[in-house]
């Protein structure tokens, strides 16, 4: 399996366990993608991590899953 040069979404990125995966797959060459139901703590992420893509959504809404 290919660790590097994928593009990873990672829903619950903006804390926790999924912001650490999202640091360590950056650092493995990954373009990272994360969602999370709170704005301000993607905006934390980001400037952390600033080469990440966030994106607002609730995967328990079938609206934000389609976008």
């Amino acid at each position: 399996m290919n660790i590097s040069h994928n593009t990873v979404l990672i829903t619950g990125g903006g804390t926790g366990i999924g912001l650490c995966i999202a640091e360590e797959s950056i650092k493995s060459g990954n373009e990272v993608i994360i969602c999370g139901r709170r704005e301000e703590k993607l905006k934390q992420a980001r400037t952390k991590l600033p080469q990440i893509h966030t994106r607002v959504s609730d995967v328990s809404n079938a609206k934000d899953r389609l976008r």
